[in-house]
């Protein structure tokens, strides 16, 4: 248990990703109808905002749910690299209080989810995380990133490469130091899910024999919704930011064309949802009580496995505060694609910009493996 434990938490990139794949094609698959249709899903990123992802805003699902008494298996590595600074010492005027704000550091979270089918229009998952925190390796190769396409640095040219330094200072008190590698669970999460839509094809559109006759079907033109609702728990231990210290309840509704009438290889899909925040944890003391999130996309089914992805997310402000970084509304690029390389497996591989500055990490590269797995 030890040893899983210290693999689980390592901060080293090229082992949890490994250790992730092998977990996942490791499991005895099932047929592929526990697989939801991969062609029209989101891609499974959030704002990893190291003062952000601890509250876990919960990621686009889709509107498809897994079929009554089916098992699906997701393992998802996400890598993001944040640098970025506002020394805005304000005077304390007009109600204001001074505050700086500084996060120079990467992140890494491996989640790994089980989704059941409780019956043909819902289903349960549980989400386990793990979350580490280092200086990395990765600012060299995204200031040349940046150099090439003219893309602002956050002044990382100013501080020590592969360091890691996250401090937040208000009214000459600081609230937030860590400048030494930090690891461990993070948040778990429980998600149910209601498909509105009850159509028997829904859910058996991703045998490719049957791929023509599904995107024929007048259905499968149609907009569908789905009413998402979860709850996350504080395992996690926000010292270390690896949890917010605080119990957070969702609710969100999906919308889906997952096929496109007159263009049978283009689906798109868009979400909105509410945050509750519970009172207590990280930063108590700035934290908006509710956070609104949504997101948006198109997909492009570019051969019969492999599908081109694009999406925009966004949320409110989790904090009370004049810093960019944490005061703002986000605006996060994703940019990707998702590939069948079974009839069990599809793997995601994405990357994500801030197009709000500062509002998110400054580049993000994932990876996913979704698996149906069998119940025996």
């Amino acid at each position: 248990m030890t040893c899983l434990k210290r693999l689980l938490t390592t901060r080293k990139p090229v082992v949890l990703v490994t250790f992730t794949v092998l977990l996942s094609l490791l499991l005895p698959a099932s047929n592929a109808l526990a697989l939801e249709p991969w062609r029209n899903q989101p891609l499974p990123s959030s704002n990893k905002n190291p003062l952000v992802q601890v509250h876990d805003i919960p990621e686009a699902t889709g509107v498809l749910t897994i079929p009554k008494d089916q098992f699906q298996w997701s393992s998802v590595f996400d890598m993001a690299s944040i640098s970025s600074e506002d020394p805005n010492s304000l005077l304390p005027t007009n109600g204001q209080s001074s505050e700086s704000l500084l996060l120079d550091g990467e992140i890494y979270r491996a989640a790994f989810k089980l989704r059941y089918g409780l019956s043909e229009q819902s289903d349960l998952s549980i989400t386990l995380p793990f979350i580490a925190h280092s200086g990395g390796f990765a600012d060299n190769a995204i200031s040349g990133w940046h150099d090439i396409f003219g893309l602002p640095d956050g002044n990382r040219a100013s501080r020590p490469d592969n360091s890691l330094n996250y401090r937040y200072q208000r009214n000459g008190q600081n609230l937030i130091e860590i400048n030494q590698s930090t690891k461990g669970l993070g948040d778990i999460r429980l998600d149910y899910r209601y498909r509105i839509n009850n159509d028997s094809n829904d859910n058996d559109n991703d045998n490719d024999n049957d791929n023509d006759n599904d995107i024929n079907n007048t259905g499968n033109s149609q907009i569908k919704s789905l009413i998402q609702m979860g709850v996350k728990l504080p395992t996690g231990n926000q010292d270390h930011l690896t949890g917010s210290g605080a119990t957070t309840l969702s609710t969100s509704i999906q919308l889906a064309q997952t096929h496109i009438a007159n263009a049978k290889d283009w689906s798109w899909h868009a979400s909105a949802g509410a945050l509750w925040i519970s009172g207590g944890g990280l930063l108590n003391s700035i934290k908006n009580d509710w956070v609104f999130y949504g997101s948006g996309g198109i997909n492009w089914q570019a051969t019969d496995n492999i599908a081109l992805k694009i999406q925009l997310e966004s949320h409110s402000a989790i904090y009370n505060s004049s810093t960019e970084e944490l005061g703002n509304t986000t605006g996060q690029l994703v940019i990707g694609l998702s590939a069948k390389i079974s009839p069990s497996t599809v793997v995601d591989v994405y990357f994500t910009e801030d197009v709000v500055l500062h509002s998110s990490p400054d580049i993000g590269i994932g990876l996913a493996i979704h698996r149906s797995i069998s119940r025996h």
